[in-house]
Order: C-alpha cells, then sequence, then structure tokens
C-alpha cells in the first residue's frame, strides 16, 4: 500500500530529477549554438545546476530537511541563472 509519505517524497524525487534532465537540453542547446554561431556560451558551466539539482534527486540527504531544502533552492536558482543567460545570449540582450 502507498502511503503518503512514500508518494510525497517519489514526486519530489521525480521532480528534481526532471529538472536535471531539462538541464542537460539547456546544455544542449548552448553548446550547439556555441558550435554554430562562435558565441561563447560556457555551457560547460551548467553543469553546476545539473549536480546540484541531482544530490536532492539521489537522495543523499534527508528529505525535507532544512539543509536538504536549501540545496533544492540553490539548485533551482543555478538553474533560473543559466537559462536566463543562454537567454540573453541567443537574442542578444545586452
Amino acid at each position: 500500500m502507498m502511503d503518503l509519505i512514500f508518494l510525497q517524497k517519489f514526486l519530489n524525487v521525480y521532480s528534481w530529477a526532471a529538472a536535471s534532465i531539462i538541464m542537460v537540453f539547456f546544455i544542449a542547446i548552448a553548446h550547439f549554438y556555441e558550435r554554430k554561431f562562435s558565441v561563447r556560451t560556457f555551457y560547460y558551466f551548467y553543469l553546476i545546476p545539473v549536480f546540484v539539482l541531482l544530490i536532492p534527486a539521489c537522495l543523499l540527504f534527508p528529505p525535507f530537511t532544512f539543509l536538504a531544502e536549501i540545496i533544492e533552492l540553490a539548485g533551482a536558482l543555478g538553474s533560473l541563472i543559466a537559462s536566463c543567460l543562454i537567454y540573453r545570449k541567443m537574442v542578444g540582450v545586452k
């Protein structure tokens, strides 16, 4: 029988793993843009949010603790910053 705590943990792990996969697509887009248009995107720095997002997904810390929430927040902010940077590079915003 599936209880609500297990469901909550499963959805938490699933959501952070899905966010990591989305960031991998951002890395691929940034790498493609750098190779195609010769604009430095520093796509290899986008791996940092992927690894930070995978930390809570791998349950290296007990879920729903303060430290785990801070790590999740750092990963989410890192991916937000990375996506904004690639957007600014691709659109040409100064």
